[in-house]
């Protein structure tokens, strides 16, 4: 893989499809996505919509239509500890792609705003007490 790629479509496709690759593996991960997503084809329109979605959210491109957070607010069992591990292997799968020192600290960025985001929802939001 090239180093220092630029955040663009091509390293956003390397990016989901190796992370997710991961993802399925690891144990505290995968169990949750593998319950949540099921067989190959939905898999492969799951990682269609996250290509989308991380397109929307770095380049701006605007064919993102989901809405993310319902769907994590029915996930039954979260931790933070699933989140750190995320963004764990997030960081790491940047590296093996060759993402370089910029696209890595953008994308790194946004993804940890984004977990933020979801914590607070799922964990500290009173109107679900």
């Amino acid at each position: 893989m090239p180093r220092n790629r630029p955040v663009d479509a091509a390293l956003i496709s390397d990016l989901v499809d190796r992370f997710y690759g991961h993802i399925r593996l690891e144990p505290l991960l995968g169990p949750i996505f593998e319950a949540e997503i099921g067989d190959e084809a939905e898999w492969d329109a799951h990682l269609a919509k996250l290509k989308s979605f991380w397109r929307s959210v770095m380049l701006q491109e605007g064919s993102y239509t989901g809405r993310p957070m319902p769907a994590h607010m029915k996930l039954k069992g979260l931790t933070p500890e699933h989140f750190q591990r995320w963004l764990g292997l997030f960081r790491q799968t940047l590296g093996e792609i060759g993402a370089g020192d910029a696209a890595t600290e953008a994308l790194m960025d946004r993804a940890m705003r984004i977990a933020q985001s979801f914590q607070l929802n799922i964990f500290y939001n009173p109107a679900r007490s």
